[in-house]
């Protein structure tokens, strides 16, 4: 095979690729992340992105406090209290069917908040795969002892 041949993308890449495009959805002004739950014969079981319920004003139409605030006023991370957007993972995981869990890999544009982890680490999921700007630089096959480690 020459080097002008297309290359086939890996499961963990092609994941990735569609958790970016559901991102595309996002409906905040500081971060659009996606979320898609994989199952282990590479079917899509689920995905989301963050925003708020169907029908409510969201952060893009300037409803929510959080989103009115500079990196600098409130940086990523910490509490997320004053957000009115359920986040990603959350929203996949709310419209996956818990039976096809077992097993399966939930890919996330960004790092997963404490909350998010938290849920995750009480579902069958086998793995939380997640990218930082883009790129896959995280996998966790242990959720439990992930979450384990980010609560000390």
């Amino acid at each position: 095979m020459g080097t002008d041949e297309p290359q086939r993308l890996g499961w963990d890449s092609w994941a990735m690729a569609i958790a970016g495009a559901v991102s595309l959805r996002g409906d905040c002004t500081r971060r659009q992340v996606g979320a898609v739950i994989i199952g282990e014969r590479h079917e899509i079981i689920s995905i989301g992105y963050n925003g708020v319920a169907p029908g409510e004003p969201g952060c893009l139409q300037g409803a929510c406090p959080r989103g009115h605030l500079t990196m600098e006023q409130q940086p990523a991370g910490g509490s997320y209290a004053n957000c009115i957007a359920t986040h990603a993972e959350m929203n996949a995981l709310i419209r996956a069917d818990h039976e096809r869990l077992a097993g399966a890999t939930i890919y996330v544009t960004c790092e997963p908040c404490s909350e998010c982890a938290k849920v995750a680490a009480n579902t069958p999921l086998s793995q939380i795969v997640y990218a930082d700007n883009g790129q896959l630089v995280k996998t966790f096959s242990d959720i439990q002892e992930w979450t384990r480690r980010e609560r000390r």
